[in-house]
């Protein structure tokens, strides 16, 4: 884009006449290393300055601005939800943020200065991706993320193919003999879906494992998960669909849901999308209605039923973070299961909870500038190495 054509841009965004796609090339500029730092100082001064009224309210366009994450005026300990009708705008505020770090533009805020964040040219930490091992009934390993698409292994009447980050098994016929099974698991910066004998989709997190038949024969479908996984089941009455985690057992019909049980996390918990689940747990049943998410803790024999956030639940199938007033330990266990990063900590980070969404598809190094932005926290990367420290004035 010239220099005219930008300028023109900019007037009209000042007379808010600018369409979204416009609004979005000029923000690409931002990030164009084509242009000189005076230039983009001249479109960061104007964005800055001044935001449109384009359905944000002025807090959460300044938070679009300073990339995601900004503290509230209300609040200074919380930071304004991004709306979802915005998230186009958070991917672009980031990239602005690495823009203006790249160019020695610094960020202000009403008040107090922020202290600006040193460049560094360590080898980027790099989002997961589509990769998963693949075990076999006879021990055999297959690597899912470099297998080529197409046909992999026959497990009896079962054929098993691969193809751009799924897995499929097509029964041909009655499975006849010894019941096989297979386990899928992914490593920390892996993901996977597939799709059972029973045409059942199920969607592996980061760091999870399923167990299951290749062929359901019998009278139920029982299948063994750790990690996190989202179920969508094939409705098959005459046989109903279980799910076994830890003590946990999931017994359904056809429907959609949610489980989480991470052996880092405090608590095993399930959110139902549609259809209807029965939970048990020891002498514990509970049923579950759409909308709502039952909840396990170690120190419980019981669940505890609430409704769900289904958009923070769900938020990795759909390929982003999301949190709401969410603990900084909570986050960085998640980011080390995406990014696959060692995290230790320094100082006391118990009351830093913060509010934000970003794409899963960035590299954590702008997930972590964008935390920074709050004032809340610092981090300190060295290698696969991150360090959390509460925010301390510079």
């Amino acid at each position: 884009m010239t220099i005219p054509e930008i300028k023109r841009l900019l007037d009209k965004y000042k007379r808010n006449e600018i369409s979204e796609e416009e609004y979005l090339q000029l923000m690409q500029e931002v990030a164009d290393d084509a242009h000189t730092s005076a230039i983009k100082a001249d479109i960061m001064e104007t964005l800055y300055g001044k935001v449109p009224d384009m359905g944000l309210g002025e807090e959460e366009a300044s938070a679009m601005l300073t990339g995601i994450f900004r503290a509230g005026a209300a609040d200074a300990r919380r930071l304004r939800v991004v709306k979802r009708r915005r998230l186009v705008y958070g991917s672009l505020a980031a990239a602005v943020v690495a823009g203006m770090i790249a160019t020695g533009i610094y960020m202000f805020q009403p008040g107090k200065q922020a202290a600006p964040v040193a460049a560094t040219r360590q080898k980027p930490l790099l989002p997961g991706s589509d990769k998963a091992m693949l075990t076999l009934a006879d021990g055999t390993v297959i690597p899912l993320d470099s297998a080529n698409n197409g046909a992999l292994a026959q497990q009896g009447s079962t054929q098993i193919t691969n193809r751009n980050g799924a897995l499929s098994y097509n029964n041909a016929g009655n499975q006849t003999g010894e019941v096989m099974y297979n386990t899928v698991k992914t490593p920390h910066g892996g993901q996977y879906q597939l799709t059972l004998a029973d045409g059942s989709r199920v969607w592996l997190n980061a760091a999870s494992s399923i167990r299951f038949p290749t062929a359901f024969t019998g009278r139920e479908r029982v299948v063994e998960i750790t990690g996190e996984a989202y179920f969508e089941v094939a409705q098959q009455a005459e046989m109903p669909f279980r799910v076994k985690v830890n003590d946990v057992q999931v017994n359904v019909l056809g429907t959609s849901f949610n489980i989480m049980a991470y052996s880092d996390e405090q608590a095993i918990k399930t959110t139902l999308v549609d259809g209807a689940v029965q939970l048990t747990h020891g002498n514990s049943t509970s049923v579950l209605k759409p909308g709502l998410q039952a909840t396990l803790s170690a120190k419980d024999d019981h669940f505890v039923i609430a409704a769900a956030d289904m958009e923070q639940t769900l938020a990795w199938k759909e390929g982003k973070f999301r949190f709401r007033n969410t603990n900084i330990r909570t986050i960085m266990r998640q980011l080390s299961r995406w990014y696959d990063i060692d995290v230790s900590y320094q100082g006391d980070v118990s009351d830093i909870d913060l509010t934000g969404v970003i794409s899963r598809r960035e590299e954590a190094g702008k997930l972590l500038k964008a935390l920074e932005a709050t004032q809340r926290v610092q981090f300190e990367v060295n290698g696969n190495n991150v360090t959390v420290r509460p925010w301390k004035q510079q």
